[in-house]
This record gives structure tokens, C-alpha cells and sequence, in this order.
């Protein structure tokens, strides 16, 4: 029989935080955190000395498993791991990784995002005894654990985010920039095809009697008189003589 070949160093903890942090049930998170980490851990997170218990609830508030929360994405970059002497049964490993957290309250009709952002490093070492073999139960035995975990991260909130199919795009002349606020609205013209209201009213030549005037002194006396049908200016008029 050919020798187990066991996960990397990098592989295996990368897989196991994740599976801790996308866990969707209490009993799912206390077995990747038990699969993952000693029972004597010694924890630095964000330069303060932690407790087993005190980690494993900080892990919790930042996992799916969360009362509030309902699902997470994990990302993993820049790993580095040290093997120890015997190889991949201990080490050192380093990397960073980055989750987003929904949330099951919704705002605006979406939930809202966190997102966590972190650097985490850890010393492996095999701590778990080998438990007697059993005929019935098949798979493989993995006695390392991390016994040392020295971590940073930083959460914050991310912006709503609204699904487009909550946005009705058949109405017509709206425009909305829901990543800047609502945007400007088009209002259409009006009946006098103005868009603050109706325009001046022009009316037809015929109907005002307008007719080219003449007027001493080209303006310099002020406005003209007002020109009424039938009479004149300057003399008077005997209409009955």
C-alpha cells in the first residue's frame, strides 16, 4: 500500500479557514474551527492576546454562521509557507485573504455587504494522537492542528447594492445612477413646448391690426401714443362738419 500523501501546508489551512468562514450552522463552524485550530492555541489578533474562546467567537461574527449573517465569499492570496523538518506534517504558513459577508437584513430591498480583509499567519505542528483504526470508516488521518495563529484585519461596511431587477426600466424619460443617487429626471415638453411651463402666446397679424406707424423724433421723446382707429394726432377732427 502506497503512502497518504497529505495536503500542503498552504492548501490545508487555506481550505479550513475557509470552510470555517463559509460554514451556514453552528455545528458546521465548531467542527471547521476544532478541525483547524489546537486546543491550547495561542491567538494575537490585531496585536491583543485572545483566548480559544475569544478567537473562535471573533471568527463567528465574521462567518455566514453568524445569527445576522447568510452567506460568504473567501479569498486567498500570496501564500508562503516554511515546511518544518519532517516536511508538510508542520511549518509555518502566511497569507492573505479577503471576505465578504451578506447580511440578512436588507436595505432598500437588498441586503447589505461587509467585508473583511486580512493577514494571517500560523505555526502547524501535529498535535492530534492517532485514534485506533477502524474497518468500518474509510479516509485518511490528519494530526496537524495550528498552534500559533498571529492575525490582522479590518471590517468595514460596504455600499448597498441593488439588484437591477429591482429597477423598472420601462418607464419612460427616467434616468436613475443608483451608485450616486437618483439622478435627473427628463420631463417632456409641454402643449406650448416649453419644459417650465407654457410659452408666449403669438397671436395672428390679423387679429392685432398691427400696421407700420411713424412717430416725430425716432424715440427720443419717450414711448409713442397708443394709435386708435379713426383718430389723429396733432389736430383736432370734425367728424359732422
Amino acid at each position: 500500500m502506497s503512502a497518504l500523501v497529505l495536503p500542503t501546508l498552504t492548501a490545508w489551512t487555506s481550505s479550513h479557514l475557509t470552510a470555517i468562514l463559509t460554514a451556514t450552522t453552528q455545528a458546521n463552524f465548531t467542527a471547521a474551527f476544532d478541525a483547524l485550530f489546537a486546543r491550547n492555541v495561542n491567538v494575537i489578533y490585531n496585536g491583543k492576546q485572545l483566548s480559544r474562546d475569544q478567537y473562535q467567537a471573533q471568527l463567528l461574527s465574521q462567518s455566514s454562521a453568524a445569527l445576522e449573517e447568510q452567506g460568504a465569499s473567501v479569498s486567498v492570496q500570496g501564500q508562503l509557507e516554511v515546511p518544518g523538518d519532517k516536511g508538510q506534517i508542520s511549518g509555518l504558513v502566511g497569507f492573505f485573504y479577503t471576505s465578504i459577508v451578506d447580511s440578512r437584513f436588507l436595505v432598500m430591498g437588498a441586503p447589505a455587504e461587509s467585508k473583511v480583509v486580512s493577514s494571517f499567519n500560523a505555526i502547524i505542528q501535529a498535535t492530534e494522537p492517532r485514534p485506533q483504526s477502524n474497518p468500518h470508516i474509510r479516509g485518511y488521518f490528519d494530526p496537524r492542528r495550528i498552534v500559533t495563529v498571529n492575525q490582522i484585519a479590518t471590517d468595514q461596511a460596504l455600499h448597498v447594492t441593488i439588484p437591477a431587477t429591482s429597477i423598472n426600466s420601462s418607464s419612460p424619460g427616467v434616468t436613475e445612477n443608483f451608485a450616486l443617487g437618483p439622478g435627473p429626471r427628463k420631463i417632456p415638453p409641454g402643449p406650448f413646448g416649453g419644459q417650465f411651463g407654457p410659452g408666449p402666446v403669438r397671436l395672428d397679424p390679423m387679429e392685432t391690426n398691427a400696421h407700420p406707424e411713424t412717430f416725430p423724433g425716432h424715440g427720443e421723446f419717450g414711448a409713442p401714443p397708443v394709435m386708435i382707429p379713426g383718430e389723429t394726432i396733432g389736430e383736432d377732427t370734425n367728424t359732422k362738419a
